[in-house]
């Protein structure tokens, strides 16, 4: 604790200035006097002081003495320095900069493709908001952007949810290089989250429409085409790209084009002769026109299948042939392993959407079942 006291003189007082302060006995005496005031003590920072305050006057001293006890301002943290922003990337530099990364990574030309339809949608709502960089596109923005592609009719909103997400996939990988590039400081789409995909569960088709399927009148080609998508399980993607190199006898031995899954499926032998008399159309069996580009051959057969069945199968889409075989295999018997193997899947994603279907499952839970439904033994009780 700080104290004032004074030091009194030796000498100065008296005539002839040569006596001592006649106050000398009294160190804290504060009325007025020629001797210094002192402070003495340990001050709040805990530094002894034993100095003096360079005055005569008692208040002026308790005046300073105050101000020695007030505690010093708290320390300001320095500053930190802020990070500079970005310069400002033109989107389609970034958009081309993108591309050139796919096809550095040795990217399927499909997959690019679908970027490019992607940046084109892109390109048309920043022209319409006069947006000219990426970073520009802020999260808001790119909200509103996103809720474009949900179509306009209430009845038709979960129709193509996957698709959908599959979409916002590439719009958060685009940005996501972006930040990566330095183009931005923060990625707007990493808040931005999927859709609730319903759980649907696969639409073979029935008997009755099997049978009208198969029986229909066909172009030979066309009726090729469709026995082999019916037979193999062949998403239509693989399916219009067939090659006579893609078969071993009458098995179709390929490389699945999604997911990159080696299949081996036979298929009947009275299909793999009609296709033996199909002329070939630029060494492929199915190819339509000269393009041999997969999404414009699988547009061209989808729209083609559209024409021929949906007619008379509400519903109809051509993925349901590969539902149809699947369900098929297993209700025969073959095992949930076997079918993943001729599909080109997982056992996972097999159990997942065909479990249900399994022949084989199904009798061993009805047998389980019919235990349970036994009715107990009545017990006579005297």
């Amino acid at each position: 604790m700080l104290a004032l006291y004074r030091r009194h003189l030796k000498t100065g007082f008296g005539p002839k200035k040569l006596d001592p302060c006649p106050h000398s006995g009294d160190r804290f005496i504060r009325k007025r006097d020629r001797c210094p005031v002192y402070v003495e003590g340990v001050d709040p920072q805990g530094r002894y002081y034993r100095k003096s305050l360079h005055t005569t006057s008692w208040d002026i001293g308790e005046r300073i003495l105050r101000g020695m006890l007030i505690p010093p301002p708290a320390s300001i943290p320095a500053p930190v320095p802020e990070t500079p922003k970005p310069e400002a990337v033109a989107l389609a530099a970034a958009m081309e900069s993108f591309i050139a990364k796919l096809q550095g990574e040795n990217r399927e030309a499909d997959t690019i493709r679908k970027y490019r339809l992607l940046f084109r949608e892109v390109k048309e709502f920043a022209d319409a908001c006069s947006f000219r960089s990426v970073a520009d596109l802020t999260f808001e923005k790119l909200v509103a952007f996103k809720l474009m592609w949900i179509p306009k009719d209430r009845q038709h909103t979960q129709k193509g949810v996957s698709t959908r997400n599959k979409k916002l996939d590439r719009l958060k990988a685009f940005f996501g290089y972006c930040h990566d590039a330095g183009f931005i400081s923060q990625n707007p789409t990493r808040r931005i989250k999927p859709e609730s995909a319903p759980n649907l569960i696969p639409e073979p088709f029935s008997p009755i429409e099997q049978s009208k399927i198969l029986a229909k009148p066909q172009e030979r080609r066309t009726r090729v085409f469709t026995h082999v998508l019916y037979y193999s399980a062949l998403r239509i993607s693989d399916a219009c790209m067939l090659t006579p190199a893609d078969f071993d006898g009458n098995c179709i031995r390929r490389v699945n084009k999604k997911n990159r899954q080696a299949v081996f499926v036979p298929i009947p032998p009275y299909v793999k002769e009609e296709l033996d008399k199909l002329l070939l159309n630029g060494g492929y069996y199915f190819l339509i026109g000269r393009s041999p580009n997969v999404h414009t051959q699988t547009d061209a057969w989808r729209t083609i299948m559209n024409d021929m069945f949906k007619k008379d199968i509400p519903g109809f889409h051509c993925h349901r042939f590969r539902h149809t075989a699947a369900t098929n295999w297993l209700a025969s018997g073959i095992t949930i392993g076997e079918v993943a193997a001729l599909l080109g899947n997982s056992v996972k994603v097999v159990e997942k959407h065909y479990g249900s279907f399994s022949k084989t499952r199904q009798e061993v839970l009805e047998h389980k079942l019919e235990k349970l439904w036994q009715r107990p033994q009545l017990v006579r009780v005297k």
